[in-house]
């Protein structure tokens, strides 16, 4: 059974994410805090969004990880995209159409549920708020190209590297990071196979290799990046389709403003 419950403080990891992709003045990211008027907890494994699904406003990902995925006709399942906290996890809502992928918690999470009536509010008075928004869309698309990318041209090791420089950046972006260059990867390694189209074994001899080659460390579901720039190198990470294309602008006015 779902437990709802009043936000009574601002989700700071989802204005967070907000202020990233676009420069919101102090009067919008206030506006922002208020749009969260409740919270849902998940247990692992437990459903999000299901296929086809309808889901009235928007659902925020505030801790936590989960997957988007699709099944098919054999009942095979293709992870397709990951949802950090601070993440919308479907953007439906931009287009009031039902989710054409389902999301699945794999860890415990704590969603952050935003009315339509109340975007539309906010996004009227502030319209920077709906172009960080739709700029969250664009990056969200463009991780999924990436995805289709390492699939199709990325080697078994090369694809597991790139999705950890990734996964390391977009956390570290909404203050996720455990330490400097650690974090949890609350995954088994069948789940990283569904990912990135390896097996298991595979996905454990692959890991072996980037340990070997002290590209990377784990302990647990914890994983160290010892030299991250060095295993972006090695896979061909760049992660500028993770950045909005103002939003060095944006960093650089921030800084002006003190």
């Amino acid at each position: 059974m779902t437990i709802f419950t009043d936000a009574l403080v601002p989700h700071e990891v989802f204005t967070r994410r907000l202020a990233d992709l676009c420069l919101l003045s102090p009067a919008a990211l206030a506006a922002a805090r208020t749009l969260i008027s409740r919270t849902r907890d998940v247990r692992p494994r437990g459903e999000i969004i299901s296929v086809n699904g309808a889901v009235p406003g928007a659902r925020v990902l505030l801790s936590g990880f989960a997957c988007r995925y699709r099944d098919d006709v054999e009942g095979r399942r293709q992870i397709t995209g990951f949802v950090l906290p601070g993440e919308l996890c479907d953007f439906g809502f931009l287009s009031a159409t039902p989710a054409v992928q389902a999301v699945t918690a794999t860890a415990p999470c704590t969603l952050g549920e935003i009315a339509s009536a109340d975007l539309a509010g906010v996004t009227e008075q502030y319209p920077d708020v709906m172009v960080a928004l739709l700029r969250a869309a664009a990056v969200d698309q463009n991780v999924s190209r990436e995805l289709v990318a390492s699939l199709g041209s990325r080697s078994a090791v090369q694809r597991i590297g790139h999705l950890l420089c990734e996964l390391h950046f977009r956390l570290g972006v909404v203050g996720g990071l455990r330490a400097e260059n650690e974090f949890e990867l609350p995954l088994t390694q069948s789940e990283l196979g569904e990912a990135l189209g390896l097996s298991t074994v595979h996905v454990n001899r692959t890991l072996q290799v980037l340990r070997r080659e002290r590209l990377v460390e784990t302990r647990g579901r914890l994983v160290l990046l010892p030299d991250p720039e060095a295993l972006a190198k090695f896979c061909g990470f760049d992660p500028a389709y993770l950045r909005p294309a103002s939003r060095a602008g944006a960093t650089e006015q921030r800084s002006a403003q003190g």
